[in-house]
């Protein structure tokens, strides 16, 4: 492994990809071709003598070198863009551009912020939808595109200041009309009679939940369904296709609207949990504290409320 410092630009080509996920994405965003794009990253990983990125037929995912190394390199580019920023403008405040997943942001933030614009009329906030909530999804602000993010984690994130916001807990859910009036819903193999749904970004979460049952081996019957969009996979849960874990409290408006019903009871808390996270040297700019502790204080109220209900 070389100990010299990789180019500038090599450095920038990783954390772009590693944002998008794709290389045909970074290179569109940074009109360079796709090959050079990856060029660049096996220059770096050879550079290395490591694997930054597994190739999917369906896309990339970061190893965990390559998580570790993006954050801590984003913090980099993120403060030298601030003290470019500086210089252009002073002390001019940032606009909140928050990284957030589209799951997340639709079935738990959306609604709530009505009561943020009540309370904070004058705050501007733009959303940049990014994360597939894997866990293990790094965060890059090193661009203009978001100066804070909700990320599901463990709160370990280089250079960064991270707050928790909501525990989450993985919970197999299917439509009504999917199960005859003799299921068991305390009993694990009763789910073997039903095709299961996959995540193709959350490959094991069946496997992590079965984990935590009394038969962690057990298989279906039927068919193993794979998707590549969440969004499609909870439509094929709603249309009856079979069933899939989904996290709660995140399900919880498709619970209530009928539309899902629990399969199982069992319930198995992931060790990962959301946690709002912005730059060190953010922490204290006054947008982001504004809207940081609203969303702290709104999301302890949601967990202990949504703990009383179901614990």
């Amino acid at each position: 492994m070389s100990r010299h410092l990789p180019p500038l630009n090599t450095l920038w080509v990783f954390l772009t990809a590693s944002r998008l996920l794709s290389f045909t994405k970074a290179a569109d965003e940074l009109f360079i071709t796709r090959s050079a794009v990856s060029r660049q990253i096996k220059n770096l990983e050879e550079h290395f003598g490591f694997k930054l990125f597994e190739r999917h037929k369906v896309g990339l995912e970061l190893t965990e070198q390559g998580v570790v190394y993006a954050n801590s390199i984003s913090n980099i580019f993120a403060d030298l863009r601030v003290a470019t920023d500086t210089l252009h403008h002073g002390s001019e405040k940032l606009k909140l551009k928050l990284g957030i997943s589209a799951t997340f942001n639709s079935t738990w933030l959306m609604s709530r912020l009505r009561k943020l614009e009540e309370y904070y009329p004058d705050l501007t906030l733009s959303f940049y939808t990014n994360s597939l909530d894997t866990g293990k999804d790094s965060v890059d602000f090193s661009g203009e595109h978001m100066n804070a993010a909700i990320r599901l984690g463990t709160g370990d994130w280089p250079g960064c200041h991270s707050e928790k916001l909501l525990d989450v807990y993985v919970q197999p859910v299917c439509a009504p009309s999917l199960l005859d009036a003799q299921h068991d819903f305390d009993d694990v193999s009763s789910l073997a009679n039903y095709n299961w749904l996959h995540y193709d970004h959350l490959s094991k979460l069946w496997e992590q939940w079965l984990s935590k049952s009394n038969q962690p081996g057990l298989l279906t019957d039927k068919k193993n369904i794979t998707f590549d969009n969440v969004a499609v996979a909870t439509q094929a849960a709603v249309d009856g296709l079979g069933i899939i874990p989904m996290y709660r409290p995140l399900a919880d408006n498709l619970l209530k609207e009928g539309k899902l019903v629990v399969a199982h009871n069992h319930m198995m808390l992931k060790p990962e949990t959301y946690y709002f996270v912005c730059p060190e040297h953010f922490e204290n700019n006054p947008t982001i504290k504004v809207f940081r502790d609203w969303l702290v204080a709104e999301s302890q109220e949601s967990q202990q409320l949504w703990n009383q209900a179901h614990l």
